[in-house]
């Protein structure tokens, strides 16, 4: 009988281990479209959506920065272009987001994660690592290109890392692992087809050469092949198979749909910059209209919480981000985001809190 429960407790927290790190990312691409899928597989999360504004005069903010008596900023920079983000952590902490120059850029969990570290260049939380190349570049080759004269990218104490995805307005797609103290990235050209889940790509796609719809003796049965394991064959399979119809908007969401809904789910049309989302708790599709946000200098911060009651087309309804309404994200959302329940009632978070105010106090309004 304790043999039996202890099997059944293995197998249960294998079950959970494979929802916690599900996520997913694709680039559907053709001669008259080019569009951006992501799940965000997790857990029902708080969060909000950040129109991010160019000109701001920002700073590098690593672990230690946050979490004690040590503010030193060691880096600099003014962004360049402004971005819409959805932020789990507060502002400047996104997840994913992209530019408005069509550079979208995601992290997903990855186990073997390790750090690399570029001498004399200063850490950088991972999270304003995302913002930081959001704020600087506009293609995924010029985010490549500084990958080794940019900040080190500092992951959560005693956690794994993460690999990411990169697309930008022309179609290209990137992705960037950090193995053995180095970046791994593989470019268009290692990538028969632009797809990322929360394995090393190579892996997933040795894996599914065993089908036959990548050469493979194997029959590939797509009405039998729903679970977790599967979500990199099944999408895999339908980004081969799409024949462009006018609607690749919606031949993504049924993707996405197909391999596992979301906690968070996005859909980006990069050729009409249009943004398309939704989340568990409310799941009607809400529409963001790039190319209608003020990115200005003088602009303001807003934001949208992702599970706003809003319908439609949703750029009317952001509002100022202040510091006290970023305030309750960060207090949701970092212990969530580090999945640690002590840390939540640390005096580490308590500091991070403080740090935060006087990081953003010349950026956000009280």
């Amino acid at each position: 009988m304790k043999s039996l429960f202890l099997r059944s407790f293995l197998l249960m927290i294998m079950a959970y281990s494979t929802v916690l790190s599900a996520c997913s990312a694709f680039l559907l691409r053709g001669k008259d479209h080019c569009v951006v899928g992501f799940n965000e597989n997790w857990k029902t999360m708080p969060g909000m959506i950040v129109v991010n504004k160019r000109d701001v005069l920002k700073r590098n903010i690593s672990w230690e920065n946050l979490t004690s008596d040590n503010l030193t900023s060691k880096k600099q920079w003014t962004s360049k272009y402004g971005s819409v983000t959805f932020n789990l952590l507060g502002y400047d902490f996104p997840c994913y987001g992209v530019n408005e120059k069509g550079l979208f850029l995601v992290e997903l969990y990855l186990e073997e994660t390790s750090k690399v570290v570029i001498p004399k260049q200063p850490n950088m939380f991972w999270a304003q690592w995302i913002q930081y190349q959001l704020d600087n570049y506009k293609t995924v080759k010029e985010v490549v290109d500084h990958l080794n004269k940019g900040p080190n990218i500092d992951w959560w104490p005693n956690a794994a890392g993460s690999h990411f995805f990169l697309t930008d307005a022309k179609g290209n797609a990137t992705t960037i692992a950090l193995l053995d103290g180095k970046y791994k990235v593989l470019t268009d050209k290692e990538m028969p087809i632009p797809l990322l889940c929360n394995n090393q790509y190579k892996k997933d796609l040795d894996k599914a050469k065993k089908f036959d719809f990548l050469g493979g003796k194997e029959k590939f049965s797509y009405e039998k092949s729903g679970n977790w394991d599967n979500r990199y064959n099944r999408a895999y399979y339908m980004l081969q198979n799409y024949k462009y119809d006018g609607k690749p908007v919606d031949y993504a969401w049924t993707i996405l749909n197909s391999v596992h809904a979301g906690e968070w789910q996005t859909v980006i049309d990069a050729k009409n910059m249009n943004l398309f989302f939704r989340s568990d708790l409310k799941k009607e599709i809400k529409k963001i209209d790039l190319t209608k946000l003020d990115f200005s200098k003088n602009s303001t911060v807003k934001y949208l919480d992702i599970h706003t009651n809003e319908l439609g087309e949703v750029n009317q309804d952001f509002q100022p981000l202040t510091m006290r309404k970023n305030n309750e994200y960060v207090e949701k959302g970092f212990p969530i985001g580090y999945d640690n329940k002590e840390f939540g009632t640390s005096d580490k978070f308590t500091k991070l809190k403080e740090n935060i105010v006087k990081f953003f106090s010349n950026i956000l309004p009280n």
